[in-house]
């Protein structure tokens, strides 16, 4: 059994499966522009665009609210966790939850301004 798939897995061209992998996301990237086309389809794409947005931000919130609630308590009830200084470990969290939500919230800025009606810029 092992020698057949062996066997198999050798007539593979791999410069033919590299072909065959390009040909596959052109066709994928030229559909999704095609279906995109399509205004009912383009506004739950957008509708989508946005539940991922927040996903995001609940998924950033809770981690963060996790993170930074652990890390108080750590630093209140003396430093179970172990680490060097609680203070700074706390204020890394804050510092690490803030960038989070920047990032998070300068990407949807950029995708508001890209996927508006009209130009980006002139959104502004």
């Amino acid at each position: 059994m092992k020698e057949q798939v062996t066997a198999a897995l050798s007539t593979i061209d791999p410069a033919r499966v590299q072909r065959a992998v390009s040909i596959a996301r052109l066709v994928g990237a030229v559909s999704a522009f095609a279906l995109a086309m399509d205004p009912a389809i383009a506004q739950s794409l957008k509708q989508a665009g946005v539940n991922i947005f927040n996903a995001l931000y609940a998924v950033v919130g809770v981690i963060g609210a996790i993170a930074c609630l652990l890390t108080l308590l750590n630093w209140v009830t003396g430093n179970w966790l172990g680490r060097d200084d609680p203070k700074k470990i706390f204020f890394q969290a804050l510092l690490g939850t803030a960038l989070a939500f920047g990032v998070v919230a300068i990407i949807q800025f950029i995708k508001d301004m890209v996927g508006g009606s009209s130009s980006g810029v002139s959104n502004l």
